[in-house]
């Protein structure tokens, strides 16, 4: 049985421990990660979905690792110019093995247990629009707040934007689905809750989290490619297929001509079914088609 699904972010971590994150983080003192200048060249935002035991050997320009990421490709001999963590729950602790030769991107709103994971190797800290209780912390300090929506590659993109990648952006294991069982290529640090998903037509088995990330994808990729930044999404799972639709590049994902076809005539459908439960849109209650 199919229904509709109705996506809203919930926090994983309550609201008091953001709180006093933000105020641990602040007391500690911090270097700040500036607006950079246009480095002019491209930018690889990795995430860990299982895609990426695939693609990483295809990572290109300077890489940005998100959360577990980091440890995958170390394991792997790939040392990334930048890790990012944003999450502000304390597992995050255990999601980095530091290296020498990374440079920490790690939100003000982090637990500080992983700032003392992070203790001597160069971290910078940024701020995460929407966290409520930032403008009380930063009694009247006026400092650049990064948007993005609900989920690391997602801030990561806009980060990106901030540290002045403005040319070519890469999606790596940005999957937001399962894949074989798995929702991260090195498993998840909590259970997930397993859920299926329908688009356009294809179905997904993913978590509401990961739902939530393709959606906030949807929304934040358009705005990106509107100054001037070419996207292309690398793997074979949701976040990829939505990227598909929208026209964005997908080298791992080849559209075939029956699949192209296919789409137009699901788009058709579900237009036709919008407009007949929603007669109005034709141009009174009372019309009908």
């Amino acid at each position: 049985m199919k229904s509709k699904l109705q996506l809203c972010g919930v926090n994983n971590t309550a609201n008091e421990v953001v709180a006093a994150n933000l105020k641990a983080t602040i007391e500690r003192g911090y270097v700040l990660l500036e607006v950079q200048e246009d480095q002019r060249r491209p930018v690889s935002i990795v995430g860990a979905g299982p895609s990426l035991a695939h693609t990483y050997k295809k990572l290109v320009g300077d890489v940005i690792a998100c959360n577990s990421a980091h440890d995958f490709l170390l394991s792997k001999g790939v040392i990334p110019k930048y890790a990012m963590v944003w999450d502000a729950h304390p597992v995050m602790k255990g999601i980095l093995t530091p290296h020498k030769d990374v440079k920490y991107l790690i939100a003000s709103r982090c637990h500080p247990s992983l700032f003392e994971v992070l203790k001597g190797f160069d971290v910078s800290v940024w701020h995460a629009l929407g966290d409520e209780f930032l403008e009380s912390v930063l009694h009247g300090r006026r400092e650049s707040l990064v948007t993005g929506g609900s989920s690391s590659v997602t801030r990561a993109m806009s980060l990106a934007g901030m540290m002045g990648y403005t040319t070519e952006m890469h999606l790596f294991g940005a999957d937001s689905s399962y894949a074989d069982g798995k929702t991260h290529v090195n498993g998840s640090l909590v259970d997930q809750t397993k859920i299926s998903l329908e688009c356009c037509g294809k179905w997904f088995d993913t978590a509401p989290w990961m739902a939530l990330q393709a959606n906030d994808f949807k929304v934040l990729a358009p705005m990106i490619k509107a100054n001037g930044i070419r996207i292309v999404v690398h793997g074979t799972g949701l976040i990829p297929y939505v990227a598909s639709i929208m026209k964005f590049e997908t080298p791992d994902l080849k559209v075939s001509l029956y699949e192209k076809i296919r789409r137009e005539v699901y788009g058709f459908a579900r237009l036709y079914q919008e407009l007949r439960s929603s007669p109005q849109l034709l141009g009174g209650s009372h019309a009908g088609i």
